[in-house]
C-alpha cells in the first residue's frame, strides 16, 4: 500500500511539475512586444518597417464566419456544443454556444464545426481576400491551428486592413452574420479573451500561436483592437498568450488615446474629487458625427489671435479646414456651407482624415464647458435644480468610460446632444439646417456655486443616462443597448397617465431610402430583451437597435421621425404608421417638465 501510494504520489507530483513548467520558463523569459498601428485613412504608422508575414492563430476566425455566411446564404448562424471531450483549448469545454459567444471566447470547437461546413476553396477565398498568403488545407488551418504544411501567414498591415474593412463595410452576403461577428468582437473586448484591453469603444480579438523559436514551452500572444473609424492596433507578445497581449495592448491604447483616462478619475477615486482635478481633464467630443463633409470652415470668435498648426489666425479671421489641422485653444465657430451646420465653443479642435476625403472634427473641452454644452442641448429651458441633476448625470455618464475609441463622446443622441455655445439649429429639413428662433450665443449655464454642487452630486449614486420624457414608463439600459444593466430609475415627474403619446407616418419611399429596398415586413420586436426594429427582406432579416434605427430614419425623414423606442409599427396606405410614448431613450433621468 505504501509503495503504491508513493508511486501514485510521484506520478501526480511529476505531472504537476510538467504542467507548470511552461509557465515557469515563460515567466523567466523577458517578454518582447511588437506593435503595428493603422490610422483611419489606412496608413500603417508604426511597424511598417517590419511587415513580414506572421502567424496569427485565432485572429483568422472572423473570416471563417465570412466564408460560412457566403456559402450558407440566408441561413441563421448555428449553435454547437463544446464539451469536455471535444479537445478545445479550454479543457472543461465552453458548453453550448452561438456564433457571438463563440467568437468572444475564441472557442476552437465551435469554429472547427463551422469550418468543416465550408468547402476548403471557399475558406481560401475569404482568407486570401483578408490578405493571407495561401488558403487552408484543412479546417484546423482555417481557424489558426498548425496544419501539415505549417500555419497560414499574413502581413500585419494586411490584417489590420482586413479588420478595418470588417467593422466598416457590409458583406455582400450574410450581413446578419457580420453583425453577430461584430457583437462577438465587442463582447471579446468587454468580458471575453480580450477583456484585458480595458477600453470601451473597440472591437477586439486575441490569438495564441507557437513561439517563433520553436521552443515547445513558449507561446506567442497576439491581440488586435479596431474602432469604427478604422484606426487599429496589433500587438504581438513573445513569450505570452493572447490574453496577456490584450493587456499589453491596453497600455498602447492609453498612450495613444490619453483622453480615454477621464473615467478613471471618477471610477478609481477614493473620496472627493476636487474641482481642480476634474477641470484639468480634457473631454474629446466628435462634432457633427452624422454629417460627414470635406467642406468645413473655421472662424476665430476671440479678440486675440488663435493658434493653429499653420501659425496664428487673427481675430475674426477664417480658414478652410484640412486633415491634420490643429486649432486652439480659444473661442471659435465651425460651419459647413453645404449642410448649414455650425457650432461655437471654447476649446481646441483637431481635424482627422475620414472616409472618402471627409473630415472628422474632434473638439477638446474642459469638463465644465462640455457639461454646460450638453445642458444647453438637452435641457435649455429646464429649472435650475433639474439642470444641476442633468449636469451630475453627464459626469456619471463620462465616468462609464469613452463611447468612441478616438473620443470620449459624440454630439448626437448616441451619447448626448452637445450644443456648445450654440447657435440652435432647426433640422426640420435633414439635408440643410437653418438658424432656430434663438440664434444667439448660449451663455454659461452654471455659477461657480452651482458647478460645485454638480461635482459633489456626481460622486453620489444616481442616473448616468437621461431622456427628454420617460413616456410614463422608464426603460432599462438592457432594454435599449443590451448592456446587462436592468436597473430602472423611477421617474418622479411622470406616471402612466402622462405618457406623452406620439404618432409618426413614414412613407414607403422614406423607408426604402433609410433602411433598404425590398422590405417585406417592418415590425417592432425584442432580441435578448433589447428593443429592435426588425426588418424582413426576402432572404434575410436585419435588426436595428434604437440608436441605429433613429440615425438612419433621421437622415431621410427628420430628427423627430422616431422620438423614442416605438411601441408599434403598422402598414398603411403609402407607408407605415408608427406609434410610441415619450421622447429620447427613456432611460435614467427624465428631463420632461
Amino acid at each position: 500500500m505504501k509503495e503504491g501510494g508513493f508511486s501514485r504520489g510521484c506520478f501526480w507530483f511529476l505531472r504537476a511539475c510538467l504542467a507548470i513548467a511552461p509557465m515557469l520558463v515563460q515567466a523567466q523569459a523577458p517578454p518582447r512586444v511588437q506593435i503595428w498601428c493603422r490610422d483611419a485613412s489606412g496608413v500603417v504608422m508604426e511597424g511598417a518597417a517590419n511587415d513580414a508575414p506572421i502567424t496569427v492563430g485565432s485572429l483568422q476566425k472572423p473570416f471563417v464566419a465570412a466564408a460560412w455566411a457566403a456559402t450558407h446564404r440566408g441561413a441563421s448562424s448555428p449553435r454547437f456544443n463544446c464539451a469536455a471531450q471535444s479537445g478545445c483549448w479550454l479543457p472543461a469545454g465552453h458548453g453550448e454556444l452561438n456564433l457571438e459567444r463563440a467568437l468572444a471566447l475564441s472557442c476552437n470547437t465551435y469554429f472547427l464545426h463551422l469550418a468543416r461546413e465550408v468547402p476548403l476553396d471557399a475558406l481560401g477565398i475569404d482568407l486570401q481576400r483578408a490578405g493571407f498568403l495561401s488558403g487552408p488545407r484543412s479546417a484546423e488551418e482555417a481557424i489558426g491551428l498548425p496544419g501539415e504544411m505549417g500555419p497560414l501567414r499574413v502581413r500585419p498591415s494586411d490584417l489590420l486592413r482586413a479588420y478595418a474593412h470588417l467593422v466598416r463595410e457590409p458583406w455582400p452576403t450574410g450581413e446578419a452574420i457580420r453583425r453577430e461577428v461584430l457583437a462577438g468582437l465587442r463582447d471579446s473586448a468587454l468580458d471575453g479573451t480580450a477583456k484585458g484591453l480595458g477600453h470601451r469603444g473597440f472591437w477586439a480579438k486575441t490569438g495564441t500561436v507557437p513561439a517563433s523559436d520553436g521552443n515547445p514551452l513558449h507561446t506567442c500572444g497576439l491581440a488586435l483592437a479596431v474602432d469604427d473609424s478604422g484606426w487599429a492596433l496589433l500587438a504581438r507578445l513573445e513569450p505570452g498568450t493572447g490574453r496577456e497581449a490584450a493587456a499589453a495592448l491596453s497600455d498602447e491604447v492609453t498612450r495613444r488615446r490619453p483622453w480615454s483616462q477621464l473615467h478613471q478619475v471618477m471610477v478609481k477615486a477614493r473620496g472627493p474629487v476636487s474641482i481642480d482635478t476634474m477641470e484639468t481633464k480634457q473631454i474629446r467630443v466628435r462634432l457633427f458625427d452624422l454629417l460627414p463633409s470635406r467642406d468645413w470652415e473655421l472662424r476665430n470668435l476671440g479678440a486675440s489671435p488663435l493658434p493653429t498648426s499653420h501659425g496664428f489666425l487673427g481675430a475674426g479671421g477664417a480658414l478652410a479646414l484640412k486633415a491634420g489641422d490643429r486649432i486652439g485653444p480659444g473661442r471659435m465657430e465651425i460651419r459647413s456651407p453645404i449642410s448649414g451646420a455650425r457650432r461655437r465653443f471654447q476649446g481646441s479642435l483637431e481635424c482627422l482624415a475620414a472616409r472618402r476625403g471627409t473630415l472628422r472634427l474632434i473638439a477638446s473641452l474642459t469638463l465644465r464647458d462640455y457639461v454646460e454644452g450638453v445642458v444647453a442641448g438637452e435641457l435649455p429651458h429646464g429649472t435650475d435644480a433639474l439642470q444641476e441633476e442633468l449636469g451630475a448625470a453627464v459626469i456619471r455618464f463620462l465616468a462609464q468610460g469613452p463611447r468612441h475609441a478616438d473620443a470620449d463622446v459624440c454630439d448626437s443622441t448616441h451619447c448626448a446632444l452637445f450644443l456648445g455655445r450654440g447657435p440652435r439649429l432647426d433640422w426640420s429639413d435633414p439635408r440643410h439646417a437653418v438658424l432656430g428662433q434663438d440664434s444667439m450665443e448660449v451663455e454659461a449655464a452654471f455659477s461657480d456655486e452651482a458647478w460645485s454642487r454638480i461635482l459633489q452630486a456626481a460622486r453620489a449614486p444616481g442616473p448616468h443616462q437621461w431622456t427628454a420624457h420617460c413616456g410614463g414608463e422608464p426603460l432599462s439600459g438592457q432594454a435599449l443597448w443590451g448592456n446587462g444593466d436592468t436597473t430602472i430609475t423611477p421617474c418622479p415627474r411622470h406616471g402612466a397617465s402622462n405618457c406623452a403619446p406620439w404618432i409618426r407616418h413614414w412613407s414607403a419611399t422614406q423607408v426604402a431610402k433609410a433602411l433598404g429596398g425590398g422590405i417585406t415586413t417592418l415590425t417592432i420586436g425584442s432580441r435578448n430583451g433589447t428593443w429592435v426594429l426588425q426588418i424582413q427582406f426576402a432572404k434575410r432579416v436585419e435588426r436595428l437597435r434604437y440608436d441605429e434605427a433613429h440615425r438612419r430614419i433621421a437622415a431621410i425623414a427628420s430628427w423627430d421621425a422616431l422620438p423614442s423606442p416605438a411601441d408599434h409599427i403598422e402598414p398603411e396606405e403609402g407607408g407605415y404608421r408608427v406609434t410610441g410614448r415619450g421622447s429620447g431613450h427613456r432611460v435614467g433621468l427624465c428631463l420632461g417638465e
